[in-house]
């Protein structure tokens, strides 16, 4: 649900014509990211906040009815094929590289998606790449079972660099006080109920210090120049279980408004060949 600051940076990004070649999305950022791939402002309103008015698709009782805290079928498949249609066409011949992440279950790395064969292999990789442990079944792809990429890698920094992006532009959905905490009752039941998958386990028990460390590159990278960040204002953090439909419209709002007073800040950085 915090994806929807995302959103509402992305669609700034549409309006203004900032062309970003290449796009990594982690997690919910992919449905961010894909709209922004396939030039569909607004889209994000369409598919996430404006069904929430009608229909309850997250929740306790969609656990019990579907096993998953989230309706995956209702987001992945129903929604993009017939509600709110994706445009894969657009998304599949755009000049911008779309690139989204998943965590091997039986390796505990995280795997980097950027080629489809066709729009139901795109959203089944979406799918996994947001199937949370606990709340989300484990998906396979071409056998591999797969469970939320932000579980192996949230701020994939160091992807980017490998990648050979000498400017890196990072969206963030927590404010710049925000660092991770060690769960360890949250560790002790993962290591319960995903005991076939130790090396899954033993990669999630490293993720705070991970995503904290990579925190601290990244403002080092801003620092230098390298890398410009957008993130909410301080105060402005969203649940991840938010439902309320006009919170979520704030949260996408506020999104929007600080990509717009940052827009030329932005401009001078991706026009700097220093």
């Amino acid at each position: 649900m915090r994806s929807m600051f995302s959103a509402g940076v992305l669609d700034s990004f549409l309006d203004n014509g900032v062309e970003i070649p290449n796009v990594m999305a982690v997690s919910a950022g992919a449905y961010a990211g894909m709209n922004y791939v396939s030039g569909q402002r607004g889209r994000a309103l369409d598919a996430v906040i404006k069904p929430l008015e009608t229909e309850k698709y997250m929740g306790f009782k969609t656990f019990l009815k579907k096993g998953t805290f989230f309706d995956m079928d209702f987001l992945f498949d129903e929604i993009p094929k017939f509600r709110v249609p994706f445009d894969f066409q657009s998304f599949t011949q755009s000049a911008k590289q779309f690139i989204i992440s998943t965590a091997n279950c039986l390796t505990g790395e995280a795997v980097y998606h950027d080629k489809f064969t066709d729009m139901d292999d795109f959203f089944r990789v979406c799918k996994a790449a947001n199937s949370l442990p606990f709340i989300a079944r484990v998906t396979e792809i071409n056998g591999v079972p797969m469970l939320d990429g932000g579980m192996a890698d949230a701020i994939p920094i160091s992807k980017a660099l490998e990648e050979g992006w000498k400017k890196i532009v990072v969206v963030m959905t927590r404010d710049k006080k925000y660092r991770k905490k060690q769960r360890y009752v949250y560790l002790a039941f993962l290591k319960l109920l995903y005991h076939k998958y130790p090396r899954f386990v033993h990669m999630v028990a490293g993720r705070a210090e991970k995503y904290n460390h990579s925190l601290e590159m990244l403002e080092q990278l801003e620092k230098e120049g390298t890398a410009f960040i957008l993130r909410p204002a301080e105060g402005m953090n969203l649940e991840n279980n938010q439902a309320d439909a006009e919170r979520l419209r704030e949260y996408y709002r506020h999104g929007y408004e600080v990509s717009e007073e940052r827009k030329e800040e932005l401009k001078e950085f991706l026009d700097d060949n220093d």
